[in-house]
């Protein structure tokens, strides 16, 4: 029986929709008081209690590349309105202009008018050559597909799934890949469009074979035990049963998502029970796998999400019956003291801290250029004045989006790959800023402004290329772990310091190639002094860090050092810092050598802090990412080009000192006697 699902899963198929007339207008789906009495139902996903809004977020993100979507027509890239199937009617919102939706605009009409979200453009396919394997005829290179476009080829692509999921992620074809993914969004989001399947019809439109006592039309939270009751009883295979196979179906699309670990459960628990909430299809299978029968309070949570769906099209009711849900459930989380921080991810994720602070940064940074303009004038000191402001406000934004992602998650602020990119960015956005505030130059600014963007923007990027919730709950012996908080962002603000030299050195060697100064001048003498500064700042965290890690490493696995490729990775910056101060001090390397040794320490420190996640293997390491190594290439090359000017620059100037005669005393001549 524990298979019968996934037996199940490859066999799903919508059983139809209400007649035209029942359907309700897609106008009630976008009426400001369903979408707020929608978005804040508290929902537990991967363990964590989040809002629906969150869940709608990312399924949208993850199918399209983006938080919203156009009602189109598929395929049209001039906007055209889409047609609405009952209506025929085009679907706009003003004049001609086709309809946006949110989030959880979509993921409504995706619940109640699956009719239109069928003929949507959803998928985003960036490989055509996926589409031809699939038999399908293909649009261009990248573009988007209709659910009902990529359901023809449905089958084949199910089959193909599953051979190429046998296959690891480093090793499939690009086509493989797009068909593996594409097939896992199509598998979801017919389970969306099939969510309350099991409220529509349960059993099918013409059920035969009921049990006694089941009248039609059949509503589970009435008939459920009755239901299983008869599937126990029966000695052969339930699918013999009639009726079996559409409950079976409708109890599928409940779920609202083929991922075990990523179900959709809406119902809490009574207080003093477990901390693992129900939804209606995983409800419905878990007493179908046991001998228990579903409880009293299961069945009101069920009668309940009944009562929303049944209310339909009635907008008046509908709105009531959503609003029950929403208190209810409200309650009964609060009884239970969870779902406290909805409301600020709410705002969070509305707020959006990060994306506006990527665009701030980027101003700021057109204001630092400014600046270079008419040094010593009146504009160079209000463009100067503009950027600390724009700055500041930038890196305001991203400390205090890391901030609020701690309080959401009670927790530290790191524990993902994702979450290292926000904390190193705005740290070094920060420490660029203190270095500006010293120094008075213009050179923190650009730092902050080049280190904040970009750190933004790959943080922006990561995101979308992942599609998962990036608020991700640890195992609660974690949440409090002393050394996790101070060991992982003691090392992450090892990297950060590091790269701010490794950034610097960068800056050198670019003002160098433009004749900005000279070995020797006002301006080198400067960025080598900040530079070496954040040297041994990042020494004395990154050595810190490692040690703690150690300390946690013994407590936890009985060993201080296992040459993990992420403990390598540590323990070579700290070693190459000890190189480059030991150099410096010693007089092997001077102004050149030291900024040639920080893009070295620059390379490094991307290997270990991005690298060794892609070598899987370790216990440090995050995941593979696809598409990470190409990027990291291409860093390591921009660094081997200026460190070969480097090199260039060290041996014309060691060269021009060689050649370059002695000084000719003056001699002083005495006058002879005879004069």
């Amino acid at each position: 029986m524990k298979t019968l699902r996934f037996v199940l899963l490859t066999l799903f198929t919508l059983s139809g929709f209400v007649a035209a007339a029942e359907l309700p207008p897609l106008d009630l789906f976008r009426d400001k008081e369903v979408v707020e009495t929608f978005a804040p139902i508290p929902v537990q996903e991967a363990g964590r209690i989040k809002p629906l809004e969150n869940i709608a977020s990312y399924r949208l993100l993850r199918f399209r590349a983006r938080r919203s979507i156009w009602l189109t027509d598929s395929g049209e890239m001039d906007g055209k309105p889409l047609i609405d199937p009952a209506t025929k009617k085009p679907i706009t919102k003003e004049g001609d202009k086709p309809v946006k939706l949110n989030a959880v605009e979509w993921l409504l009409m995706s619940w109640f008018r699956p009719d239109i979200g069928k003929i949507v453009p959803l998928f985003k396919v960036d490989n055509s050559s996926a589409i031809t394997e699939l038999g399908l005829e293909a649009k261009a290179k990248r573009d988007q597909y209709t659910f009902a476009e990529i359901e023809p080829a449905r089958q084949i692509m199910m089959k193909k799934m599953g051979e190429y999921r046998v296959i690891t992620p480093k090793k499939q074809t690009p086509e493989q890949r797009m068909i593996v993914q594409l097939a896992a969004n199509f598998l979801d989001y017919e389970m969306i469009t099939g969510h309350f399947d099991f409220i529509r019809e349960p059993v099918g439109a013409k059920p035969e074979g009921l049990p006694a006592g089941v009248t039609t039309p059949v509503r589970l939270s009435k008939s459920l035990n009755t239901l299983i009751a008869a599937i126990r009883a029966n000695n052969g295979p339930p699918m013999q049963i009639p009726w079996f196979r559409d409950f079976a179906k409708a109890a599928l699309g409940a779920m609202m998502t083929g991922n075990p670990e990523l179900q959709f459960r809406i119902f809490p628990p009574v207080p003093g029970a477990n901390n693992v909430w129900n939804g209606p299809g995983e409800m419905i299978f878990g007493a179908i796998n046991s001998d228990k029968d579903v409880t009293a309070d299961q069945l009101a949570w069920l009668g309940l999400y009944e009562d929303v769906y049944l209310a339909l099209p009635d907008a008046a009711k509908f709105k009531t019956a959503s609003k029950t849900l929403l208190s209810k459930i409200q309650d009964a989380a609060k009884a239970r003291g969870e779902g406290q921080s909805i409301a600020l991810e709410r705002h969070s994720m509305r707020a959006d801290y990060f994306f506006y602070a990527q665009w701030i940064f980027l101003v700021g940074f057109i204001a630092v250029a400014l600046t270079w303009v008419s040094p010593g004038s009146r504009f160079e000191k209000g463009a100067r004045l503009s950027a600390w402001l724009l700055l500041g406000a930038a890196t305001a934004l991203a400390v205090t989006g890391v901030v609020v992602r701690c309080i959401i998650m009670q927790r530290p602020p790191i524990t993902t790959l994702y979450e290292t990119i926000l904390f190193i960015g705005s740290a070094c956005a920060l420490l660029g800023l203190i270095a500006e505030a010293i120094t008075k130059r213009g050179l923190g600014l650009l730092v902050t402004a080049i280190g904040g963007t970009a750190c933004m923007f790959l943080s922006i990027q990561f995101e979308a290329s992942e599609a998962t919730d990036t608020l991700q709950q640890l195992q609660a012996v974690l949440i409090t772990n002393f050394w996790l908080s101070t060991h992982v962002p003691m090392i992450n603000l090892g990297y950060a310091a590091c790269m701010v030299a490794a950034l610097i050195s960068m800056i050198y060697f670019v003002q160098r190639i433009f004749g900005v100064f000279k070995t020797g001048g006002d301006d080198a003498r400067l960025l080598t002094r900040v530079a070496y500064g954040f040297i041994a700042t990042g020494l004395f965290l990154s050595l810190v860090g490692t040690v703690l890690g150690g300390i946690w490493a013994n407590y936890s696995w009985g060993r201080f050092w296992g040459w993990d490729p992420k403990e390598n990775g540590a323990l070579m910056i700290v070693l190459m810092c000890l190189v480059i101060l030991h150099a410096r001090l010693g007089g092997y390397i001077r102004e050149i050598g030291l900024h040639c040794c920080n893009l070295i320490l620059g390379c490094i420190v991307i290997f270990s802090w991005f690298g060794v996640n892609q070598l899987g293997v370790g216990l440090h390491a995050y995941g593979f990412t696809d598409g990470i190594w190409p990027k990291i290439y291409a860093y390591w090359l921009s660094q081997l080009i200026l460190l070969g000017y480097g090199v260039f620059l060290s041996l014309r100037e060691s060269r021009v000192k060689t050649l370059k005669p002695a000084p000719v005393e003056d001699v002083k001549l005495e006058k002879s006697p005879a004069h």
